[in-house]
């Protein structure tokens, strides 16, 4: 009788094995892909265009920088000639004007690294979820159960170049932007 509880544990077990195998026959898998995040976001059309934007508003910024800069240089060399020729009026009156710009163009300078900064993680952001919505699109049209992005920091070991969707996710979200336009 003892061996009776063993043998029906086996038979339970063997069950319970030929029942998993039996499901995992007669269900083909899942269909998984799997994105190289940074790859997506860096050759997206959108990507390029929000960079493209961003960097000519940062030229804006560093042209107003650089003329302001200019302006102090100017004033500073005008504090030099009239320390030479003991102009103590004009002097005092453009170190006021050269202090009064100083403080401008730090501030300036502080405001516009600030900024950059925002519109830098707002655009990288808009574009991220731009992206993820069509990978989201493209698995429901693809019949992908599950799409992983992977992240620079390769939290996937090793993806099989057969389930690296990158290029085709890509191809799909350039076109759906440029649709956008």
């Amino acid at each position: 009788m003892k061996n009776s509880g063993n043998i029906a544990l086996i038979l339970c077990i063997v069950l319970a094995v030929y029942i998993i195998f039996d499901k995992a026959a007669n269900n083909p898998g899942k269909k998984i892909g799997v994105v190289q995040m940074e790859k997506l976001v860096y050759d997206f059309n959108g990507m390029k265009e929000a960079t493209k934007l961003y960097n000519e508003k940062v030229s804006e910024w560093g042209i107003q920088t650089d003329s302001m800069q200019l302006k102090l240089s100017s004033l500073y060399e005008q504090i030099r000639l009239d320390s030479l020729n003991k102009d103590k009026d004009k002097l005092k009156n453009d170190i006021r004007k050269f202090l009064i710009l100083k403080k401008s163009y730090t501030d300036y300078a502080k405001n516009v690294k600030e900024t950059a900064s925002e519109k830098d993680k707002e655009m990288t952001l808009g574009v991220v979820n731009q992206l993820n919505e069509y990978i989201k699109n493209y698995a429901m049209e693809e019949g992908y159960d599950v799409i992983l992005c992977n992240s620079p920091q390769q939290n996937i070991g090793h993806v099989a170049d057969k389930i690296d969707v990158t290029e085709e996710v890509l191809a799909y979200s350039n076109k759906k932007y440029e649709g956008l336009k």
